[in-house]
């Protein structure tokens, strides 16, 4: 065997083929060929076995059996072009060659050596061109694997550490309160004193940490479908105003709600995060001893004034974005991570709803929020009502994230 020779293992069932193809490869002068004739497919796949084979040739009547042995040598010999030969050209033996694996069709009333070396160029680009397809496909599967684990880790990552700030900004406000009680009771021991200063510099470690792992991924924002319910919005929002009880002792929280349920198809949960946030923000960047008062209306809108520091005009452009964090407009460092108003609008949007801020430096910032019209419920039987009225908050606070 020379070393470039093309080896042909020529499958014929009868012979008569063999002086045929010899004659063809004698005539091409460019190329060397070698054909490695065998009558049957077992013969056939024991030389597949034991030989170093580049081309398949099958000649056979294109009967069910023939059709079985193409589709064995397809499945067994995939690497190899494999051509089916017969000797009449007809496109009821030729298509269904094709169909069940042949890469190409060669007829003894046509077949010269220009046409037989055409024949293998096209089989072995077909080959190519099949393992190309191929291992793009598995790449592409790969990838989609890839990036689907990684969106989730980042997602769920992003968000767990996002919720982090929520009992860190409650822990503080209570260490707060508890430390200004105790000291109305006549002064607190050293002992406890050591005890609630400790409670603090860990939680202002933690709220440290909780920047830092956010700073070090670099992930979206996609927070997954929500899970709807007929809400009444009083209730939603004075879960809000509850949970924030331990933080009110420097500002004033008003909130305002019509006498008449205001309903809405959404998440609870979700809802309860979208106000937890915006109101946090408020409290953060209000003067000490300021009202933040929240509104619910008739028609479903709620809005949320403060009298703060205010946010810039260039800055309103893009408030919305992820990971953009508004400047102080006194030129005080940066205190959040931008994640907060994105995450908000996200899933305002996802309730069919909108918000839209207004706010200038020095006079404070009133955001404004308006989901689809109230969606009134079917009726409930009382205890199921009350059950709905006051149900537990299933979201945090969120630390300044604006």
């Amino acid at each position: 065997m020379k070393p470039n020779e093309t080896q042909i293992l020529f499958i014929d069932h009868d012979g008569e083929g063999i002086a045929l193809f010899a004659s063809i490869i004698t005539a091409l002068q460019t190329v060397q060929y070698r054909l490695i004739a065998v009558s049957d497919l077992d013969h056939g796949l024991r030389m597949l076995a034991t030989h170093r084979i580049d081309v398949i040739l099958v000649r056979l009547p294109l009967t069910d059996t023939a059709r079985m042995i193409i589709q064995v040598l397809s499945d067994h010999a995939a690497p190899y072009p494999l051509i089916f030969s017969a000797p009449n050209a007809d496109d009821h033996i030729q298509i269904p060659a094709l169909h069940v694996g042949a890469h190409a069709t060669l007829f003894d009333d046509d077949l010269t050596p220009a046409l037989f070396q055409r024949t293998l160029d096209y089989a072995f680009a077909r080959v190519a061109q099949r393992a190309a397809e191929d291992h793009v496909q598995t790449l592409t599967s790969t990838l989609a694997v890839a990036l689907d684990t990684t969106h989730q880790i980042h997602h769920h990552l992003t968000i767990a550490i996002h919720e982090l700030q929520t009992p860190i900004s409650i822990l503080l406000g209570y260490i707060d309160l508890l430390e200004r009680r105790v000291a109305t009771w006549g002064g607190i021991p050293l002992r406890e004193r050591h005890m609630i200063n400790t409670m603090r510099m860990q939680a202002i470690h933690v709220g440290r940490l909780v920047p830092t792992l956010l700073d070090s991924t670099l992930m979206t924002h996609d927070l997954g479908p929500i899970q709807r319910r007929s809400l009444d919005l009083r209730a939603v929002l004075r879960t809000v105003v509850d949970a924030m009880h331990g933080m009110r002792a420097a500002h004033l929280l008003v909130l305002r709600v019509p006498d008449e349920a205001i309903w809405i198809a959404g998440d609870y949960g979700r809802l309860v995060q979208i106000f937890q946030n915006l109101v946090l923000n408020a409290l953060h960047y209000s003067g000490m001893q300021s009202a933040i008062t929240i509104t619910l209306a008739a028609d479903g809108q709620i809005t949320i004034q403060d009298s703060g520091v205010g946010i810039a005009a260039d800055d309103l452009e893009q408030i919305f974005r992820p990971f953009f964090d508004t400047a102080d407009p006194h030129g005080a460092a940066r205190s959040g991570q931008g994640l907060g108003l994105a995450i908000v609008q996200e899933l305002i949007q996802q309730h069919e709803g909108s918000i839209t801020i207004a706010s200038a430096v020095d006079h404070g910032t009133t955001i404004t929020i308006q989901f689809p019209g109230s969606v009134r419920p079917p009726r409930l039987p009382e205890h199921l009502s009350a059950l709905l009225v006051n149900a537990p908050s299933s979201a945090g606070l969120h630390g300044s994230t604006r």
